[in-house]
């Protein structure tokens, strides 16, 4: 099975640079036009979808998530991946049942191979575009929906949440080549008549697009930056969010780091940790954060189903592409910047995927 056919074609002409790459600024997201509402897995047995991306020639979009009426008697859920034509909008194939008792699935920054997690705490690669299993982790230790895969598909990072412990592996020879503990901070909240404790846990984590940075969040609202190659701690610095974090993104260019919180509110951070923006313009919990590939786009969705464009160096908001959310409780769990920076996708909880096109009219 592949994630893009011949009789693809390209959907947008924008303007190029010398190197022959379209050259995308946030204006030209002023008036972005709706390019598709795909059904998704929305008419399937999928109730779950997790993760999409657009293929690397910029002509498929790819959405993977658990399927099942309900969970089997381990508690998991087969999975199923969907590829479809970013033209006409049509489904182009199904990989159902591809993969089984799986509690966790997430397409890799490489945006060619799937990484699934199961109840007995093994970790399966699959090639999006073969269809093919690549590699198995065995027996990790531990359940986790903390899994990132490198851009160059060459490494896996994996986390325990409750004690912290990150883990960095080579995929080749499945081996552990670096392990350290996050330490996020215990935290104190009211609870009836006196304050209660909760344990410090890990809750997210992002990687630089070089995979040499790594930063963690936890419940304490810091954000640490890791050396991923040593395992050393290279900086720590509170984010001045009310609430926790649930989304952390770094610019492609690694200069910048970009947190969403359950306060509402998105803070953008330079390397050294200097505050540089807050913006504002979500109703409720940011929970995905996306940057186009050259950076000069940043998309935010939250838990009412707005998804927002941003200069991210003005902090300017540029466009609000959806308002309304597709049922109540929907979210756009996930997004996706095709590799030209030209469509941006969004996927709510129901399981309809939207298309969102640059306007080519703006300046």
């Amino acid at each position: 099975m592949a994630i893009a056919t011949a009789s693809c074609t390209a959907i947008l002409t924008t303007q190029s640079n010398q190197n022959g790459a379209a050259t995308v600024t946030a204006a030209n997201w002023q008036e972005a036009q709706l390019l598709h509402t795909l059904p998704g897995h929305s008419n399937s047995r999928l109730i779950d979808v997790r993760s999409i991306t657009m293929s690397k020639d910029g002509l498929s979009l790819i959405s993977a998530g658990m399927s099942g009426d309900e969970p089997n008697e381990q508690g998991s859920y087969d999975g199923e991946v969907r590829v479809w034509n970013l033209e006409s909008g049509e489904l182009i194939s199904t990989i159902p049942e591809l993969f089984d008792e799986m509690s966790v699935v997430t397409i890799g920054d490489d945006r060619q191979t799937l990484v699934v997690g199961d109840r007995s705490y093994t970790i399966r690669l699959w090639d999006l575009e073969t269809g093919e299993k690549l590699q198995t982790l065995p027996d990790i230790g531990y359940l986790t929906e903390l899994l990132i895969l490198s851009q160059d598909g060459q490494t896996l990072i994996t986390a325990n949440p409750d004690d912290q412990t990150v883990q960095v592996w080579d995929v080749e020879s499945q081996q552990v080549v670096q392990s350290f503990n996050a330490e996020h901070e215990a935290i104190v909240v009211e609870g009836g008549d006196r304050p209660v404790e909760i344990p410090g846990r890990l809750s997210r984590m992002a990687l630089s697009d070089d995979g040499k940075i790594l930063a963690t969040t936890g419940l304490d609202k810091i954000i640490k930056l890791w050396n991923l190659e040593t395992g050393e701690l290279i900086l720590t610095f509170p984010t001045d969010h009310e609430y926790p974090i649930h989304s952390l993104t770094f610019s492609p260019d690694g200069e910048t780091l970009v947190s969403g919180s359950s306060d509402n509110t998105v803070k953008l951070w330079n390397q050294e940790g200097e505050f540089l923006h807050t913006l504002t313009g979500h109703s409720s919990t940011v929970f995905s954060l996306q940057y186009s590939p050259n950076g000069e786009v940043l998309a935010t969705s939250d838990l009412d189903g707005t998804v927002n464009v941003w200069n991210p160096t003005t902090g300017e908001l540029i466009q609000t592409l959806a308002e309304e959310p597709v049922r109540e409780g929907g979210t756009a769990a996930s997004l996706s910047f095709s590799p030209n920076g030209e469509i941006l996708a969004g996927v709510n909880y129901d399981g309809t995927i939207k298309v969102w096109q640059v306007n080519q009219q703006s300046p």
